[in-house]
């Protein structure tokens, strides 16, 4: 009878705790996974958009919108999202929401979109978009460089590699949208090798060049990083830098890096810098003879 009685017990203890157990995962939970709007300021209409994903099948959606703010948090305008699908929206596991309004007389500034989801048991959800340079102007205006923040001086490590980190500051009346590219190439007046550290009969001479090169390479580009004070646009550029000593670049598995090999020494010397911003409409600007020394360890 005591044993009967346990085993009820048991029983009846499992029992709620596997319905504790099931409750605790039977909540309402969804996902922004996509977050975005564009702006045309020749016809002065924003469009947002959003992805949703249902993680479970308790709850559905029951409204979306979304809020646009300055860089200044200040709410500028509002607007319900509709579903693009709504006769499949019920069963899909992802949902889609979109919105087009007109904003006219935006001033130029950087803005950001707050998405909000709500759900039928009440539940909240929301995701912030990228922030965007929007501005009115129409008419092509060429980029500007505004200035840069580089080192004076950089000193190679004697065995390992380091990060030349190059900060670029950069403005558009078009927007960040309307800059194409923004590169750079070098003039090098580098220094001689005084030993043969890789091993191949040649001692490598000084390095003296004619002009500005990027040494035949298309990626010697300046990626946008982030929004600057007065809405400039901030790119940056992290260059690997050659230990003293020459030695190659190495992956996490032990093996050298094409274009990275060993060579006699990681140069010193002096580099020169030129920096050019080119819109969409082929208008560029550009700054030269930034002056860096490298200097041994």
């Amino acid at each position: 009878m005591k044993n009967l009685f346990l085993f009820i017990f048991i029983i009846t203890f499992l029992g709620n705790c596997t319905k504790e157990i099931i409750s605790s995962k039977d909540t309402s939970e969804f996902s922004f996974t996509v977050s975005y709007f564009n702006y045309n300021n020749h016809t002065n209409k924003i469009f947002f958009y959003t992805e949703i994903e249902k993680i479970t099948n308790v709850s559905f959606i029951d409204s979306v919108w979304v809020l646009l703010y300055n860089e200044d948090g200040d709410e500028i305008n509002s607007s319900e999202l509709n579903p693009e699908y709504p006769d499949s929206n019920f069963n899909s596991m992802i949902s889609i929401f979109s919105s087009i309004i007109t904003l006219n007389n935006i001033e130029p500034d950087v803005y950001f979109a707050a998405f909000n989801m709500k759900d039928q048991l009440g539940n909240h959800f929301d995701s912030k978009s990228e922030r965007k340079y929007l501005t009115t102007y129409t008419e092509p205006i060429k980029p500007e460089i505004i200035g840069y923040s580089i080192p004076n001086t950089f000193v190679l490590h004697p065995t390992e590699w380091t990060i030349l980190p190059i900060e670029l500051h950069v403005f558009d009346e078009n927007g960040l949208e309307n800059i194409s590219k923004v590169e750079y190439e070098t003039l090098r007046m580098f220094n001689g090798c005084n030993a043969d550290n890789n091993n191949n009969g040649i001692i490598n001479e000084p390095i003296s060049d004619n002009d500005y090169t990027n040494l035949g390479f298309d990626d010697w580009l300046l990626i946008f990083n982030r929004f600057g004070p007065n809405n400039i646009f901030i790119y940056t550029i992290e260059i690997p830098m050659r230990p003293f000593d020459g030695s190659a670049l190495i992956d996490s598995d032990g093996n050298v890096l094409p274009g990275f090999e060993a060579t006699d020494c990681g140069r010193t010397g002096d580099v020169f810098f030129k920096f050019q911003a080119t819109d969409n409409s082929d208008l560029t600007d550009s700054i030269e003879d930034i002056h860096i020394e490298i200097i041994a360890p």
